[in-house]
């Protein structure tokens, strides 16, 4: 007599990791102040990145050299032209006060 086949079945169980935020480490007043300097004179985000604001830091680094790139890369025909040197000039610029916004804050946060 044939045995009879049974299909197993596993179940498969998850364990679901609670992600918890660690709390920001708190900078010292000269290192928010070397992250202003930085952010105006040096290039926009360097600053921040180095003062702990990761994401910020890199969205500002991204639109400074972005906006330079794409707009110098369109200024090579004259209807890029149009849209590449006014984007030359607002994308740093652009870059250049968020990274002046994000060096004060890092300084306000470091008095407190």
């Amino acid at each position: 007599m044939p045995k009879k086949k049974t299909k197993k079945t596993t179940k498969k169980t998850t364990v679901k990791k609670q992600v918890t935020k660690q709390p920001k480490k708190k900078i010292t007043q000269g290192l928010a102040i070397v992250s202003l300097i930085l952010n105006i004179l040096i290039l926009p985000g360097l600053g921040t990145l180095i003062g702990g604001k990761t994401k910020d830091g890199t969205y500002q680094l991204i639109i400074f050299l972005g906006s330079f790139l794409i707009g110098f890369l369109l200024t090579v025909t004259i209807i890029g032209a149009v849209i590449g040197i006014p984007l030359i000039i607002i994308g740093p610029i652009a870059a250049w006060i968020w990274g002046i916004v994000s060096g004060v804050q890092l300084i306000e946060e470091s008095e407190k």
